[in-house]
């Protein structure tokens, strides 16, 4: 990850404008969190000038693509795009506890006989409110839907924008002066990004224990202690020691 501006904020100024600050607390997280994260000897990617979400699309269809079976660990929508059978997104629970596996099968569910490959198209004519990004007046999440699956792309509906039988889709696609097609590209994951900026291999991820034995992660562990609730920190400590006793 890498905070600043991005190459969609040169693309788009307004993207994103409309998100509150972070919260301190989460800020002040974060200075523990890099350094636990490094002491279990997991990887830390920081890329300037790219957001987290393409550093991830990067290295998980690398992955996907050497033959692996990926799982995202994100609430971000914007992740539907690249599911496939070898790759799904784990979620947390709207509103509850929890994580839920997104793949195919829910993303048809919910999309109908869209391809995850089409989410861009379907999220360019919506919009995304959370990312200050505007879609076309007139056009709802159903209809949509129904647009793509019947013109087959966002390209060939704005071609054939005349065709629409919805009137108030049809009206806000005839208004449109190139912006869904410039928005479907602000939407779009990179999944490509060059090894000089992302220069790792699929090897330096695998998981195993520091070669520390663990011993700063537990100091950073303790140090938690102070501040959290001590069933927390045991818990952490238990399963940490669990899981690289797997290795």
């Amino acid at each position: 990850m890498h905070t600043g501006l991005t190459f969609r904020h040169t693309m788009f100024p307004a993207y994103k404008m409309n998100r509150l600050p972070t919260p301190d607390t989460i800020v002040q997280s974060l200075q523990y969190l890099k350094p636990a994260l490094l002491a279990m000897a997991i990887k830390v990617i920081e890329v300037p000038g790219v957001e987290a979400d393409d550093v991830i699309g990067t290295l998980a269809i690398s992955a996907v693509t050497a033959g692996m079976k990926v799982r995202v660990l994100s609430p971000d929508k914007d992740f539907f795009q690249i599911i496939s059978p070898s790759l799904r997104l784990l979620r947390f629970v709207p509103r509850g506890s929890g994580i839920v596996s997104f793949g195919i099968e829910e993303f048809s569910q919910r999309f109908g006989s869209l391809q995850p490959s089409q989410f861009i198209d379907y999220l360019a004519l919506v919009g995304d409110r959370v990312d200050n990004i505007p879609g076309v007046q007139g056009i709802g999440e159903k209809t949509a839907v129904q647009l793509i699956e019947l013109f087959g792309s966002l390209e060939k509906l704005v071609q054939d924008r005349d065709k629409v039988q919805n009137k108030k889709a049809r009206e806000g696609l005839l208004a449109d002066n190139g912006e869904v097609l410039f928005t479907k590209r602000l939407v779009t994951l990179r999944t490509d990004l060059p090894y000089h900026m992302v220069p790792f291999t699929l090897d330096e991820f695998a998981c195993k224990k520091p070669e520390d034995g663990g011993e700063k992660y537990m100091n950073l562990i303790n140090a938690m202690g102070s501040f959290v609730d001590k069933s927390i920190t045991s818990s952490l400590e238990s399963r940490t020691r669990d899981l690289w006793s797997s290795y």
